[in-house]
């Protein structure tokens, strides 16, 4: 029997993340398997945004120093991780929304992210002037955030822990996972015995981790987009979500990506119909988008579920998570890999406590209201 001293379960940017940074820690015997291919989960379904904008100290500067990652990555690895940065607009016109916004903008202004403004209504066509404000009561808009292409950064990731020996396996499905004298038997299409285990399964986490005694919430949800011939090009077209509708427009080369994001997808809810809804939503926010011509679908499925924030931490003597991000691993993904990573080895970030992510937390007991759908 094949034996390792970690093996590490999915090829998303966590998996990549905790791989890269297990070398960095001085770890060895390491081998990280993958399902499908590399990024073919959440990661390759995630849209790529990158923003500042959260509600809570950690998730905060989580997404401080996930905007560091990417903003540096192509400097670090070597390599082409491009950084798009369109900035980030999140509009609403709900008085209880707009002073959520503007209650977390003052805790993002006060954990060091100067670049976080508040605008009223008549300010919105600084960021967006496409935009019709009739109904908004106005939005926030951080333009040093922006967009990436997530498998760029788990190309980067990988390149970099194969040089440092890490073993990677693609169309590896595990079938099960179980404790056996002081160490894991994981058994897929062969069987390997590993000292620990560190799963970074996006929404199959609740499928794994059920025979551990974790009643999670992850599941997958379904993002439809839709990729429009050029629209304003040479012009920067922030991310954009009307969070009292769902309607999502972001720039993709010179095109856009057009969307409706919801908690909960309708039933029945496909291609033509978000379009159909899209465009009676765009007639009236932005009406020069309410006809584009479509050139391609898109579907992703991201890891939604649980309380807004991940788990992450030793589910089992030997067995960690990292997973749940709610459809931000990009953003997340980078840094929480890293600090797992120093968890795992007993030395843990002395300046950013994440015990609160434990697994094995109650429920409710992190709240993060601002992942960007539709409010009701």
């Amino acid at each position: 029997m094949e034996r390792v001293g970690t093996l590490i379960i999915g090829g998303g940017i966590v998996g990549a993340a905790v791989a890269h940074y297990l070398t960095q820690e001085g770890e060895t015997d390491i081998l990280l398997v993958e399902q499908n291919q590399l990024a073919s989960g959440s990661t390759g379904g995630s849209f790529g945004g990158v923003r500042q904008q959260f509600s809570t100290p950690l998730e905060i500067e989580l997404s401080r120093r996930g905007l560091e990652f990417w903003k540096t990555a192509a400097t670090v690895f070597d390599t082409a991780v491009p950084f798009f940065q369109t900035g980030y607009l999140l509009v609403t016109g709900q008085p209880a929304i707009m002073a959520k916004l503007a209650d977390a903008a003052k805790l993002q202004a006060s954990m060091r992210l100067t670049d976080v403004r508040i605008l009223d209504p008549e300010q919105l066509d600084e960021a967006a002037p496409w935009m019709n404000p009739d109904g908004l009561l106005g939005g926030c808009w951080t333009p040093g955030d922006g967009r990436v292409t997530p498998p760029d950064g788990v190309r980067a990731l990988i390149t970099a822990a194969r040089a440092k020996g890490v073993q990677v396996r693609e169309q590896w499905p595990v079938r099960s996972l179980t404790a056996r004298d002081g160490r894991w038997l994981v058994t897929g299409p062969q069987e390997v015995e590993a000292e620990r285990v560190i799963a970074c399964t996006g929404y199959w986490s609740s499928e794994l981790m059920r025979p551990f005694g974790l009643d999670l919430t992850i599941r997958p949800y379904q993002l439809l987009g839709a990729i429009t011939e050029p629209v304003r090009p040479g012009e920067t077209v922030p991310l954009t979500i009307d969070l009292d509708t769902g309607f999502c427009v972001e720039r993709e080369g010179q095109a856009l990506v057009l969307a409706i994001l919801y908690e909960e997808n309708p039933p029945g809810w496909s291609h033509e119909r978000m379009l159909e809804e899209f465009a009676e939503l765009a007639r009236h926010r932005a009406p020069e988008f309410s006809d584009l011509r479509v050139v391609r679908y898109t579907t992703g499925n991201v890891d939604l579920g649980g309380d807004g924030q991940p788990y992450v931490g030793e589910v089992e003597p030997g067995l960690w998570m990292a997973a749940g991000f709610g459809g931000h691993g990009t953003m997340h993904g980078p840094v929480v890999g890293r600090l797992l990573a120093k968890m795992i080895v007993g030395r843990p970030d002395p300046t950013l406590d994440i015990s609160e992510l434990d697994p094995r937390r109650a429920p409710g007991a992190a709240e993060e209201w601002m992942v960007a759908a539709k409010k009701s």
